[in-house]
């Protein structure tokens, strides 16, 4: 990553040259049980409590992405726009139409990710296939194969191989039970009145229930159990 890539993102050179003056030639020193080491020159990683952490942090998470999706074709189109990623922060989730489309996208992130002094931590990535085909998928990071799994959690929501939502919708609602259960003294008590407890069950219960339902497909039994948590509102 240079100064120019992030000037070409749209920041003022003046700013990028005052936060990379705050780093240049930082030395530090190390304290332990009493005795302080020698001082020696920092290279990589931010001071402790720094502000900037998570800004730069996002700087380079959106320029790895950019680095590794510069001239890939693939991914699927959703209502004419291309999707290939999906990111929050460090939790990315490439997307591919075909086992060698996303050996593809993987082998460009590790590139990124090296040029950066960064790298793919393949004890915490998995692959996941959605398709008909039982075949298991290969994909690997610099030689290293990667687990396939059926299912995964993006942001809260639970997603499986079979595109299905009943695992996620049934979850949520043992989460919402769950959530009752632990504020019974509230249901119970006879000093707050049934129109409050209405109230509180629609801020501390009803969006446990209906998180990510934007992307539900229903069928008739999960729509009863979603209806009878709707009786409780």
């Amino acid at each position: 990553m240079t100064v120019a890539d992030v000037v070409d993102m749209g920041f003022a050179g003046h700013l990028v040259a005052l936060i990379r003056s705050l780093y240049e030639n930082q030395r530090s020193n190390v304290k332990i049980q009493g005795d302080t080491s020698g001082w020696f020159q920092a290279k990589q990683g931010a001071r402790q409590g720094c502000i900037f952490s998570l800004y730069l942090f996002n700087l380079m998470a959106e320029l790895l992405m950019r680095y590794t999706l510069d001239g890939f074709d693939g991914g699927f189109k959703i209502g004419g726009r291309r999707v290939t990623n999906l990111r929050y922060v460090d939790d990315i989730e490439l997307i591919a139409s075909s086992e060698e489309e996303l050996q593809e996208l993987i082998s460009r992130l590790h590139g990124a990710a090296s040029m950066v002094g960064m790298k793919i931590n393949g004890k915490k990535t998995g692959v996941m296939k959605i398709s008909d085909d039982p075949t298991p998928i290969k994909v690997t990071v610099a030689g290293v194969p990667l687990a396939e799994t059926k299912s995964f959690k993006y942001l809260g929501s639970l997603f499986n191989s079979e595109a299905s939502c009943d695992e996620e919708v049934k979850s949520r609602l043992a989460i919402a039970r769950q959530r009752m259960g632990e504020l019974v003294p509230i249901w119970t008590s006879r000093t707050i009145s049934n129109r409050l407890k209405g109230r509180l069950i629609k801020a501390l219960v009803w969006p446990i229930v209906t998180y990510g339902s934007e992307a539900w497909t229903l069928n008739k039994e999960l729509e009863g159990n979603i209806g009878a948590v709707a009786d409780w509102v």
